[in-house]
């Protein structure tokens, strides 16, 4: 059974502009990163939910994988800040979190009401929305993005 992880994404513009990549960014060194990389499998579900807002969700996709940055002084193995349009919050990230089937849900109003200082946290009962059962509902009635 799939794990629904929602994370934090600031104002969702760094989500939005990697987007073309389905890449999203995390530091690996916090405590709430940590436990996602450590736990999170092939198929879970990825709510984006931007910061200071009631904890609106924004897009959800699917987890494929993950993989460390690798940035040089010459040559970037991985994509630069710069490469992936990100700028302010997001740009310290050090791992990548590759994704597919991205939903764009940015004008559907669902509020999940989360206002953990947490970067990532799993699904439980405090969240306003049922998201395995709205997942249902979106991959039924919404066609997946390549962008947002």
């Amino acid at each position: 059974m799939a794990t629904d992880w929602i994370l934090r994404v600031g104002d969702g513009k760094n989500l939005k502009n990697s987007s073309k990549f389905k890449i999203w960014g995390i530091l690996s060194t916090n405590c709430d990163c940590k436990y996602m990389l450590n736990n999170v499998k092939c198929g879970d579900r990825l709510w984006f939910v931007t910061k200071d807002s009631q904890g609106k969700i924004i897009a959800v996709a699917t987890y494929n994988s993950h993989n460390k940055r690798e940035l040089g002084t010459l040559l970037n193995m991985t994509l630069s800040n710069e490469d992936l349009g990100w700028n302010g919050d997001g740009c310290n990230s050090d791992t990548e979190i590759h994704y597919t089937d991205l939903y764009d849900l940015s004008d559907c109003d669902l509020l999940s009401n989360i206002k953990s200082p947490k970067i990532i946290r799993t699904y439980n009962e405090k969240c306003n929305v049922e998201l395995p059962v709205e997942y249902k509902y979106i991959i039924r009635y919404r066609k997946s993005v390549n962008e947002l």
